[in-house]
């Protein structure tokens, strides 16, 4: 009958034995402190980001969000297709809007088209896109207000801005202290698009969105509306909501809010 080998380990001599036992404990020491920094990096860098991103001057959002734009403009997007009644008519109406008592940045409507996503996102810069296909996939101007509104939302929250600096910490810092921002700018050019929002940046912007339609005496319900059609198209596979996902804690906030 074949029996197990013995470990190796036991026919070392002793003093040398030792010595590998507190090689191997060493080892597992470092890879914990190793472990420990990391998770305490990932808790530490939205707190990080939101410092720096606390710390950059109005004049460097709009530099960066300027240059995003730039960039989007050359490598993603192409210019709106929709007919310049149907833009000027949202545009107007999105204009009109007065701001709720917090106040609202200032910003700037863009359509856009061609991007492979029917989304839209605000920039640092105040730029807000709305690509072609978002607005055709919903129902009415109202929900396309709503959309607005909420990405108003983000940017007067500063979501965006935020979590740019927290994708690129360092580099969001290097450019900063040197004024060189060609890096973070094509990087976060690349990124906006694509940045799924967490659950709390959706209820803020939600709830900014809410002040801003109730104070302009416009019916909250588009609120609910816009993302449920959207769900009804794609389900939470559509681009949009990919990125603004719809919880269930999220849409019942939204029908309190309505009903109120």
């Amino acid at each position: 009958m074949q029996t197990l080998a013995v470990p190796e380990l036991i026919d070392v001599p002793a003093p040398h034995r030792q010595r590998v036992l507190r090689h191997w404990r060493r080892m597992a020491l470092a890879l914990l402190a190793a472990g420990a920094c990391l998770a305490g990096w990932q808790l530490a860098r939205p707190l990080l980001a939101a410092q720096l991103a606390a710390a950059m001057t109005p004049a460097q959002e709009v530099r960066l969000g300027q240059g995003m734009l730039r960039e989007l403009d050359i490598h993603t997007l192409q210019p709106s297709r929709l007919p310049l009644p149907q833009q000027q008519r949202l545009a107007g109406a999105f204009a009109s809007l007065q701001a709720p008592h917090e106040g609202a940045p200032p910003h700037r409507l863009l359509f856009r088209s061609g991007h492979a996503r029917a989304v839209a996102f605000a920039l640092p810069s105040g730029d807000i896109i709305v690509d072609d296909a978002l607005v055709q996939a919903l129902p009415d101007d109202a929900a396309v207000l709503a959309v607005l509104a909420h990405e108003l939302g983000h940017l007067q929250r500063r979501h965006m801005l935020k979590r740019l600096v927290q994708e690129a910490l360092l580099p969001a810092a290097a450019g900063m202290v040197s004024g060189d921002m060609d890096w973070l700018v094509a990087r976060s050019a690349a990124l906006a698009p694509q940045l799924a929002w967490a659950q709390q940046a959706e209820v803020e912007a939600d709830a900014y969105a809410a002040d801003l339609l109730e104070h302009n005496g416009l019916a909250l319900r588009s609120l609910q509306e816009a993302p449920q059609a959207l769900h009804a198209q794609d389900g939470m596979h559509h681009p949009h909501l990919a990125l603004h996902p719809l919880s269930g804690e999220r849409l019942a906030q939204l029908r309190e809010r309505a009903a109120r």
